[in-house]
This record gives structure tokens, sequence and C-alpha cells, in this order.
């Protein structure tokens, strides 16, 4: 495009110099020029067409990528329900065990002072 550019200067500067550049020559450097411009807009045209592909890619991706993120939410929620739960599970079942854990105290100290008392009774035989 530069150089179809430089020609026709080159043609101009020529005619003013006193060399009278022809019709036909004009009208050559004219479609030259006008097949350049096509050139250049079939080019440009499809660099746009590889834009717009990529684009449509891209909001592809991220439309994926806000689907897993919100995906990754709904699981997030999930699991601090669950962890609330276990957690919940968790003390419910270690008071469980702590007043087994008494009862069974309460049991043995019960059964040592009958064996402690028989013991006394054993002796005073």
């Amino acid at each position: 495009m530069k150089r179809l550019a430089v020609l026709a200067a080159l043609a101009v500067a020529g005619g003013c110099a006193g060399d009278a550049a022809t019709k036909q020559e004009l009208e050559t450097l004219r479609a030259q020029m006008a097949a350049g411009q096509r050139e250049e807009a079939a080019k440009l045209r499809s660099e746009l067409t590889g834009i717009d592909q990529k684009y449509v890619t891209v909001q592809q991706l991220q439309m994926r990528v806000e689907k897993q993120l919100e995906e990754m939410d709904k699981l997030r929620r999930q699991l601090e329900e669950l962890s609330k739960k276990n957690e919940a599970l968790s003390e419910k079942s270690a008071a469980s065990a702590l007043k087994v854990l008494e009862f069974e105290e309460r049991l043995l100290a019960d059964r040592l002072a009958n064996l402690r008392q028989l013991i006394e009774e054993l002796k005073k035989k």
C-alpha cells in the first residue's frame, strides 16, 4: 500500500516536472491502488473474523468459568452445612460418651462401696 502511494506521488511529481502522465498510466495506477485497497480490506476482514472467533471463545470460557464458580460456591455451602452437622454430632456423641462414663463411674463406685462393706462384715466375723 505504501509502495502504491509512493508511485502515485512520483507520477504526480513527474507530471509537474513537465513529464505529463498519460491518462492510461493514471488509470493503471488507480487500478493498482484500488486492488491494493481491496487486498488490505480483505486482510483486515480476515483478521477481524479471527478476532471475533477468539472473542466468542473467550466468552464461552468465561461462561464455563462462571458456571464452575457457581457450582464451587454451592459445594462450599453444602460442605459448610455438613461440617456444622458433623460438629454437632461430634459434640452430642462426646456428651453421650461422658454421661456413659459418669454412669459407669457411679456404678463402679457403688460396687466398690459394696465390696468394702462386705469386706468389713467379713472381718467382723
